[in-house]
Order: C-alpha cells, then sequence, then structure tokens
C-alpha cells in the first residue's frame, strides 16, 4: 500500500480546518464595491471573515496536485519537495481564505498588501523548490518562452512592471470593484512571481554563465529596491491613492493615510524578509560550495567534473563518491 505524505495530510487539515470555521463562523462575504454597504460583518469582527472562494481554492489544489504528479513521474519529489510544495500551498490557502482575505477583499490596504507578498513572493519559491531541478544532459531543454520569460533581464523587467501597473490607481480600483478581475489580479501576482524566482531557484531554464550568485544578489537587491520605492510613495505622498481604500479605512475606523503607510511597511518588511533571507542562503551555498570544490581539486578530480558537477548540481554526490567530506567545520562550511 502506498504511503501517503504526511505534508499531503497536513495540508487537508488545513482545509478542513477553513471549511470547519467557515461554517461555525459564517463568514462568506462579497466582493468589495468602496462603499459601506459592501461589508458584511461589522469591523470589531474581523476574525469571521473566513471564506473558501472556490476558484482560488480549487486552481491552488488543482495546481498543487499538478507540481506533485509531474515531480513523482520523474523520480524528483522527495522529501524535502514534499514539504515545500505543502508550504507553498498552506501560503496560498491562507492568503486567500483566511481572515487577511477578508480584510483584503473589506478594502484594508495593508492587508491587501499582506495578500499581494505572499502570493506573488513567498507562494511562489516554495512551488519551484518542489518542482524538480533541471539536470543538464538529462532533462529535455526548457520551453523556448520558458526560457525567454526567465532571463534575468526579462524577468525583472516584466515583474517590476506588472506591479506599477496593477498598484495604478486607476487600474487598481476597478480590481476592487470586480470579483473577475480581483481573481485575475491575484493569478497574475503569483504567475509573475514565479517568473521573477525562475533565475534565481533555477528550476525549468538554463541561466546565462554570468548570473552567478554575485549577480543573483544584485537582482535581489533590484526587487527589494523596488519595494522601498513603493513604500516611500505610500509613506511620504500625503494623498490617499486608491479611493476604494480610503473608504474601506473609514469604515473600519481608521485614517486612510495610516492605512496606505502601512501597506508600504508591510510591503518593506515581508521584502526585506524574503529577499535578504534568499541572499543569505545564495552566499552561504556559494561559500559551501567554493569550499567543497576546491577540496574536491585537492584530492585529484580534474577541474572540468568539479565544473559539471557543480552546474549540475551534484557536487556533495562527487564528494561522497571520491570520499571527500562535505563538510569541514559545522555550521560554516
Amino acid at each position: 500500500m502506498t504511503r501517503r505524505p504526511l505534508a499531503y495530510l497536513g495540508l487537508a487539515a488545513c482545509v478542513s480546518l477553513v471549511l470547519a470555521l467557515t461554517a461555525l463562523t459564517g463568514g462568506r462575504f462579497t466582493s468589495y464595491t468602496g462603499g459601506v454597504g459592501s461589508l458584511t460583518t461589522a469591523p470589531g469582527r474581523w476574525w469571521t471573515l473566513w471564506a473558501v472562494p472556490p476558484v482560488e481554492v480549487i486552481t491552488i489544489l488543482a495546481g498543487g496536485a499538478f507540481v506533485a504528479w509531474y515531480a513523482h513521474q520523474r523520480g524528483l519529489f522527495g522529501t524535502a519537495q514534499r514539504w515545500w510544495l505543502a508550504g507553498a500551498l498552506a501560503i496560498l490557502l491562507l492568503a486567500v481564505c483566511s481572515p487577511l482575505a477578508g480584510l483584503a477583499q473589506g478594502g484594508i490596504l495593508w492587508a491587501h498588501m499582506v495578500q499581494h507578498t505572499l502570493i506573488g513572493g513567498f507562494a511562489p519559491v516554495g512551488v519551484l523548490l518542489a518542482w524538480p531541478r533541471r539536470v543538464p544532459g538529462q532533462t529535455p531543454p526548457p520551453y523556448r518562452w520558458v526560457q525567454v520569460l526567465g532571463n534575468p533581464g526579462v524577468a525583472l523587467a516584466l515583474w517590476t512592471a506588472t506591479m506599477a501597473l496593477w498598484l495604478y490607481a486607476p487600474v487598481h480600483h476597478v480590481v476592487l470593484e470586480h470579483e473577475t478581475l480581483w481573481v485575475l489580479q491575484q493569478l497574475g501576482f503569483f504567475v509573475l512571481g514565479v517568473v521573477l524566482w525562475l533565475p534565481i531557484v533555477e528550476r525549468g531554464v538554463e541561466v546565462p554563465r554570468w548570473f552567478g550568485t554575485p549577480a543573483k544578489v544584485v537582482y535581489l537587491s533590484v526587487v527589494w529596491f523596488v519595494g522601498v520605492i513603493i513604500a516611500n510613495i505610500y509613506w511620504f505622498s500625503g494623498t490617499a491613492f486608491y479611493a476604494s481604500h480610503a473608504n474601506a479605512a473609514r469604515v473600519w475606523g481608521l485614517d486612510p493615510l495610516e492605512d496606505q503607510a502601512n501597506a508600504g511597511t508591510a510591503m518593506v518588511a515581508m521584502h526585506c524578509l524574503l529577499t535578504i533571507t534568499a541572499a543569505a542562503w545564495l552566499f552561504f551555498r556559494y561559500a559551501h560550495e567554493n569550499g567543497l570544490a576546491q577540496r574536491l581539486r585537492d584530492a585529484g578530480v580534474d577541474d572540468e567534473t568539479v565544473a559539471e558537477a557543480l552546474r549540475r548540481g551534484d557536487l556533495n554526490a562527487l564528494a561522497v563518491a571520491h570520499h571527500v567530506p562535505v563538510q569541514v567545520r559545522a555550521g560554516i562550511d
């Protein structure tokens, strides 16, 4: 009998909890229209805003099932990949089903910004890390259009332009008034988040040779800087850009400018958490790989073999095969 992964059972428990909370709290809510009558709960009962939006939930679970099936078919779906996928799906469900989603759809800008970052930042990283790593010479070459999107310059430019478009006041106001556009915006943030992180985690694409760890850190710095620019605009403009969010803030007893400033703070905080963590991971991986590669050369392994293993991500396996210690100093190397 096939053993069911513990991660899947945990995911099923999360879904069951969401369904139970929805039934207990009656937390169904309609899309926000910018008016007082659009809210279906009192501001003091924000915790009742649980819901299970069928389009989002079905899309999340179907997408997760496809990633799991694809990775399993190629025999590359290990324990770590299962947990990455389960974590990504849990983040997505949290973003669209929890009271955070209720606050966002109720018009609170800082909640909407947190939701955007979860859907377009954290969840794509988890999904990509659950995706099988491409092995040159063994797996088929990437689709041409995926390779184009995964080019660092294209990915960064496309993500930045899309962010600016969705946050442009007239566009953002329309999104709040139409549920279809609301769902499309969420899907767009997720897809563009995947595109943004493709060259960093190197899944499904071949990155240029010049795009090594130093270039990746610069890339992440630009992502962080874009978030800082938007946050500074929110902090110091002195103008509430979104009429719908301003109306909602007043309904919830908040000052519109304060809500907008909180949105900027939330964006910077979450961008910092994501980009600085990724940069630190890249730095330590870079240091580990360089040290291990040198030990392999010192053990007599030729440079071409070491370079090929480094490119494939098989440096640890090569070290084990040649009885070279993978770690020399615990926690450092």
